[in-house]
């Protein structure tokens, strides 16, 4: 329901690999909604605490959330550490409080967490075999997530977020007042 073409891509996958990742991309989504959706910081910082906390009763076997529970039955087959989830949502809590990055460094840690965690993650979920493939895993989705902040200067400029480090910026002489408008 995302508008996602991902759906098409998992039709693809054997059906127990096509639950998890569908169950992983759902988790993905609804905290990456949680952020992008709520207005009121304390509410979307309160989401992601219970996210927390859903993540935990979900290695605990005490998940509630339809989403959590689908993961859950995904545990015991599939290579899903709980500190992964853990990051991605540290990940979306960066995008509450921090609206620019000072340098490449900041934003490759803000990009590991929402994007090259994505990736480690399926690539478990793939079956993946050769050593090479969680680096890979990481870079693809470091490069996904490039090429959405550059898809998406305008839009996540309305939403007073400037993701291209202040450094290049300067460097080029491209104020966040020139982003803005």
């Amino acid at each position: 329901q995302s508008g996602s073409s991902f759906y098409y891509s998992f039709l693809f996958l054997p059906p127990p690999r096509r639950r998890a990742i569908t169950a992983f991309y759902a988790f993905c989504r609804e905290v990456d909604d949680v952020v992008d959706e709520c207005t009121d910081l304390d509410v979307a910082r309160t989401k992601l605490a219970w996210w927390r906390t859903e993540v935990a009763a979900l290695y605990e076997g005490k998940a509630k959330h339809p989403v959590a529970l689908a993961l859950a039955a995904l545990l015991p087959e599939f290579n899903i550490e709980q500190a992964r989830l853990h990051e991605i949502i540290d990940g979306m809590e960066m995008d509450l409080t921090q609206h620019r990055y000072a340098d490449f460094s900041a934003l490759q840690k803000y990009c590991y967490r929402v994007a090259s965690v994505v990736g480690l993650v399926s690539a478990e979920i793939f079956g993946h075999s050769h050593p090479d493939t969680l680096k890979y895993a990481e870079n693809l989705g470091m490069a996904f997530q490039l090429t959405n902040i550059i898809r998406d200067v305008g839009e996540d400029a309305r939403r007073d977020r400037i993701y291209i480090p202040v450094d290049e910026l300067a460097r080029f002489n491209v104020t966040a007042a020139d982003i803005m408008h």
